[in-house]
């Protein structure tokens, strides 16, 4: 209890900072100790300094910018957040911008404020590029609390940018809270909005409306039938067979027809529809979809 106590007291950080760690390299120990300005040093390099991280940002090149925040992960450099905060709306580069928000998530002082401005700048930004960054942002925060944004965005807004933004960063944040605005961005009208959803079908680790990927095998557009149907062939949905066989006797895109025979391989108990298919289909890549379907 004494120990404990002494530990509580002291604060982890503290203690941390106190005492050396030996490892050994070549044979030889050494010793790194905790510094909590400059971050965990390691034999032979040494963490970048404040100065030199604000430089990197204010004028360092995405490369560089990248290589610094990834090194200087626990520099304690409260400077540096406003900074990387301007670069998530900002930067037109998306490399910056993940990277700083994968550096901002990690500072457990500033956070939480810039977590509930990106919220409320895509709730309330009249920008449409503020908006998809702040989606963007919310989801590499990996904070479940951005999901209720997001899905009034999902649902709500009225820039495409902005919705295909908010899809990725729910299926970014694998919360399964997000499941609903998945399922309505199914039946966005913009069709790059619906295959989005569909790709984070497979992201997510809590995905089961099997039947409203079943729906999309009739979609209008081509590349969300193709999609769809890989996702039941992947998730191996029996339920979808009947929709896959009608894509493969009948559609008219080639990489949709390939798509239903690889998936009907997948999902098993189609030769009937598959032998058809070797008879009346016309296209190689079809056939050789169909040949490949039919050893699985």
């Amino acid at each position: 209890m004494a120990a404990r106590n002494k530990w509580s007291k002291l604060g982890v950080a503290t203690v941390l900072a106190s005492l050396p760690f030996v490892v050994s390299a070549d044979g030889a120990p050494e010793t790194i100790v905790y510094d909590r300005i400059r971050g965990e040093l390691s034999p032979g390099t040494q963490a970048p300094t404040v100065e030199a991280m604000i430089d990197t940002i204010e004028d360092g090149t995405p490369m560089s910018l990248t290589a610094m925040l990834e090194y200087g992960e626990r520099v304690e450099c409260m400077a540096c957040i406003p900074k990387l905060e301007s670069k998530l709306l900002s930067s037109g580069n998306a490399d910056v911008r993940e990277i700083a928000a994968w550096w901002l998530r990690r500072r457990p002082f500033g956070y939480a404020r810039i977590a509930v401005k990106m919220r409320n700048t895509l709730q309330d930004s009249s920008d449409p590029v503020h908006r998809a960054r702040a989606a963007e942002a919310l989801g590499e925060f990996l904070d479940a609390g951005g999901v209720p944004a997001l899905t009034q965005a999902v649902s709500e807004d009225t820039e495409l940018a902005v919705r295909l933004a908010s899809v990725r960063a729910l299926g970014r944040l694998n919360a399964r809270a997000g499941h609903a605005a998945l399922v309505t961005a199914f039946d966005d009208e913009e069709p790059a909005v619906r295959r989005a959803a569909l790709d984070q079908v497979l992201r997510v680790s809590f995905f089961q409306d099997h039947a409203a990927v079943i729906a999309k095998l009739d979609d209008d557009a081509a590349d969300v039938r193709i999609r769809a149907a890989q996702i039941v062939g992947q998730k191996q949905i029996q339920a979808g067979r009947e929709g896959l066989e009608a894509i493969l006797a009948n559609d008219e895109s080639v990489p949709a027809r390939q798509a239903a025979a690889w998936a009907l391989g997948r999902i098993g108990d189609a030769r009937s529809a598959l032998i058809a298919a070797q008879e009346s289909e016309t296209n190689q890549r079809v056939l050789d979809a169909v040949k490949i379907a039919l050893r699985m």
